[in-house]
């Protein structure tokens, strides 16, 4: 479970799993300091890590050899009625064009994708205080 807990500076937020922390804020012109991811950022940065975990993996279990991935992830949310991920990948490998394109095809249905191309709904976890 992530927990968010505010923090001195304005907008700040320390958020933790149990295990490590990381912080975000918002932008200096919406009150912040603009040092620390802003919440969207998280949210790109929950597809691009995924996707990038994910072809690590399947080029590991293929015994593939790679210098190294990028992947880099943008949100367009000027549409009202949805919400865009935008992404690129760069295999740094030395493989054949096709084999690159079919591991990106099966890495684009990383876990994180999944989920987010379901229906979402938001409930307030049970008030565990009783």
């Amino acid at each position: 479970m992530i927990t968010a807990n505010s923090t001195a500076t304005n907008y700040t937020t320390c958020i933790t799993n149990g295990t490590t922390e990381i912080s975000a804020d918002v932008t200096p012109d919406k009150g912040g300091t603009g040092d620390y991811f802003r919440p969207h950022d998280l949210l790109c940065s929950a597809f691009a890590s995924c996707l990038n975990i994910t072809l690590c993996m399947i080029m590991q279990k293929k015994h593939l050899n790679y210098n190294n991935i990028q992947v880099r992830v943008d949100l367009d949310r000027s549409n009202l009625d949805k919400t865009v991920f935008l992404y690129d990948i760069e295999l740094d490998a030395d493989i054949s064009q096709e084999e690159k394109a079919s591991i990106i095809t099966t890495a684009i249905n990383c876990p994180v994708r999944k989920t987010l191309s379901k229906t979402l709904e938001f409930y307030a976890l049970p008030d565990t205080d009783n």
